[in-house]
């Protein structure tokens, strides 16, 4: 048995306590880092996006992040952040920028790029400081993506013991995704979903359900596709397209359109990404006394696709704090 090791070192300093400027009263800058350092003991394995062959050491967990908001008037303000990943090689990016109006003590609107409210730590993914992890499980966490262009409605309640709120949004996203290691152009229309979330003392609680229309470049090579269509072997057209470097769901497509070839044209379609429906549902359990920490998470994605592969994961996690340093077991 292989022994696997990965190490990784974490610092957070999020500044959200007390801003690191202050131009005037309604005017606050937030700053926050995030550092981290990998070594796997192993040059043929990957774990969760770590590769053993990569030289760099660092790049992988560390970001810095600068937030900005401004009060326009009592019930409206604005709010900016920017971040630079080291895995883009910190190239500056505007993770969020929306306008957020209060109608009322326990309404709140909102408009502009929002966070995808898909996960319990959904609002707070880029800051390290808000969880336990190094960073959330890929397996719950893989979302290729993290925001989207529209707007929700948030609504805060009290019932019986429970404090709660819901919040409805929609909107969509126009750029370019990256699945597999491979960049491919995308929309994702019609993004909407509600999320309940529910508290009591040291427990929280949320649910959640999203759905998009998916449109993803992926296109079937027709040089291969003739191939076998006139009589090359499948597999071997196949294996000859993987070996050119081809994208992984352009090879997907192409190996589609040949087996459907012939069949009807609603089955065709069902084997491409145009115009497809993607739905995920989220549900998420927690407990955190201050000194002690529990959470189970589960996802569930469902693709209209043929192409793409339904998916369920789960995270389990324990945490136990000792002033600045948390251990945790967690599994997913």
């Amino acid at each position: 048995m292989r022994t696997r090791i990965h190490t990784a070192i974490t610092c957070a300093a999020l500044a959200a306590s007390a801003a690191t400027a202050q131009a005037d009263d309604s005017l606050n800058v937030y700053g926050f880092v995030n550092i981290g350092a990998y070594y796997l003991d192993e040059e043929d394995i990957t774990i969760e996006s770590y590769e053993a062959e990569e030289t760099r050491f660092f790049e992988r967990d560390t970001m810095v992040g600068l937030q900005v908001s401004k009060q326009i008037t009592d019930a409206t303000s604005a709010t900016v952040q920017m971040t630079a990943r080291g895995e883009d090689d910190f190239a500056v990016k505007t993770s969020l920028a929306f306008i957020s109006h209060a109608i009322n003590d326990s309404t709140d609107f909102r408009f502009g790029r929002l966070r995808i409210p898909f996960f319990y730590y959904s609002e707070f993914l880029d800051v390290g400081y808000a969880y336990n992890w190094v960073r959330p499980t890929g397996d719950v966490y893989g979302i290729p993506f993290a925001g989207y262009d529209g707007a929700d409605l948030v609504k805060r309640f009290s019932f019986d013991t429970f404090d709660g709120q819901v919040q409805l949004n929609y909107g969509r996203r126009d750029k370019p995704i990256t699945l597999f290691g491979a960049e491919y152009d995308s929309e994702l229309n019609n993004f909407a979903g509600i999320t309940l979330n529910l508290y009591k003392g040291n427990f929280g609680f949320r649910a959640g359900a999203q759905q998009t229309e998916m449109n993803i470049d992926s296109e079937a090579d027709l040089a291969t596709l003739g191939a076998i269509l006139q009589g090359t072997p499948p597999e071997e057209a196949i294996a000859a397209l993987t070996a050119s470097g081809a994208r992984r769901i352009d090879i997907a497509q192409t190996a589609a359109a040949a087996l459907t070839a012939g069949s009807s044209k609603s089955t065709q379609d069902a084997f491409n990404f145009d115009e497809k429906d993607a739905n995920y549902y989220n549900l998420a359990v927690n407990w955190d006394n201050g000194d002690w920490s529990a959470m189970a998470e589960t996802a569930i994605i469902r693709f209209e696709s043929g192409l793409y592969v339904d998916n369920i994961a789960r995270l389990a996690s324990v945490a136990k704090r000792f002033r600045p340093t948390t251990v945790h077991a967690t599994s997913s």
